[in-house]
């Protein structure tokens, strides 16, 4: 382990990576307070990883990107213990939900990657697919 590790730190350090060259614009849209105005900001910043993180958002259930947005928000006064004591509640009830079969109908059944969300609002507005 010891030569592993002498050959890893005779290394030059790895370059600055695309993440870290945006990470305040990043820190920024998705540090919004609601779904709808993380929404709005990344359509303000008018940059290509914005735009491919919108259209990630826009196909995603609309649920899931709520569940998943609730539980960030309301995870940090949790332990880690209870945070996965709160994922795995959801999941029990998430996968019996109209949106959850619908993603495994278009993704593994019928694979068209075409799935049929049940709209939900993000914060006034509705993301499109």
């Amino acid at each position: 382990m010891d030569v592993v590790l002498n050959r890893l730190a005779g290394r030059s350090p790895v370059a600055e990576s695309r993440l870290a060259d945006v990470r305040g614009d990043v820190d920024w849209a998705f540090g919004a307070p609601t779904l709808g105005e993380i929404e709005k900001r990344l359509h303000h910043l008018d940059a290509p990883w914005a735009a491919a993180a919108l259209a990630a958002l826009e196909a995603a259930s609309p649920q899931s990107l709520e569940i998943t947005h609730a539980l960030l928000a309301r995870g940090r006064q949790y332990t880690l213990r209870e945070c996965l004591a709160i994922e795995l509640a959801l999941t029990r009830t998430t996968i019996r939900t109209p949106d959850f079969l619908e993603g495994v109908r278009a993704a593994l059944v019928d694979k068209d990657r075409s799935p049929h969300w049940q709209r939900a609002s993000h914060g006034g507005r509705t993301l499109q697919s």
